[in-house]
């Protein structure tokens, strides 16, 4: 699939996906691979996930998935986390869309940072972490609110986290907003598009901060917000449907940062929808 990415046999004969440096440099169908070349291996038996890898694999330099091996890898050896598979996925995706925006001069400041270094200190260290490698390998210098989003992908990914006790009012959360937007605009979602993978990663970070109480309601606004609020007001007229959502499940308002991103989010879905009815 690329330099970092094969999909082979094992000896039993099952599908996986083998992921190691360079493995897939100068390979050919027929290869034998030696065991020590495989850093990590994904049996197929999660559909979604293996779809979703190889889907990222053909949009996403493999350098990406280089790097979110060597986070996770950290993640694991110096702080014991037991982390659920998606995170391979989720954190790939994330350190390319991330390093995309700011080459586009995007900025967009995360307020829970203070918060998170305070409560998840081993998950902030990661991302810091994460940010040196960026740093390092790709000569990029992503702000350390970046730190703070890559947390949040490591807080959700462990198997024994505080949020496990509320994934029923996160998914009904999810669920709750992705059928607004649905109805609202009568579309049927691309569950295999890059824009509604990033919506529901956000969605489900957002319901999480919802139910732990954690929403920081800073009146965040800049020319930016003003700009995306302007631009895509028949988003904007959907995220204030999901305010009132928001406002009767947890009796809490959606802060200004939060009506950006959902909007961001449903432009991007809306463009997906109308790319996929075209072809």
């Amino acid at each position: 699939m690329n330099n970092s990415l094969l999909l082979a046999l094992d000896d039993s004969g099952r599908e996986v996906i083998l992921m190691g440096k360079g493995i897939g440099f100068n390979k050919s169908i027929g290869h034998h691979l030696k065991s020590e070349d495989i850093e990590k291996v994904f049996v197929l038996k999660d559909r979604s996930i293996s779809k979703n890898i190889i889907r990222l694999a053909s949009e996403i330099d493999s350098t990406y998935f280089e790097l979110a091996k060597q986070v996770i890898d950290y993640a694991i050896e110096a702080y014991g986390m037991v982390l659920m598979e998606h995170i391979y996925l989720g954190l790939t995706d994330h350190l390319s869309f991330a390093v995309k925006r700011y080459q586009e001069g995007i900025l967009i400041q995360n307020f829970y940072t203070q918060t998170l270094k305070r409560f998840n200190p081993n998950e902030f260290q990661v991302g810091l972490y994460a940010l040196q490698l960026v740093r390092e390998q790709l000569h990029v210098e992503l702000p350390q609110d970046e730190a703070g989003n890559i947390a949040f992908h490591f807080i959700n990914a462990q198997t024994n986290n505080s949020y496990s006790t509320d994934n029923k009012t996160i998914f009904e959360t999810v669920q709750g907003i992705l059928d607004i937007v649905k109805y609202n605009f009568s579309i049927l979602y691309n569950e295999e598009g890059i824009g509604y993978t990033r919506f529901i990663t956000h969605l489900r970070f957002f319901a999480q901060r919802l139910v732990n109480g954690s929403q920081d309601l800073y009146e965040y606004e800049d020319s930016f917000y003003t700009h995306v609020i302007e631009s895509c007001k028949r988003e904007y007229d959907c995220v204030r449907k999901i305010g009132i959502f928001i406002q009767e499940k947890f009796d809490s308002r959606l802060s200004r940062q939060e009506e950006m991103y959902l909007t961001v989010h449903i432009h991007r879905i809306l463009e997906e929808y109308s790319h996929q009815n075209k072809k």
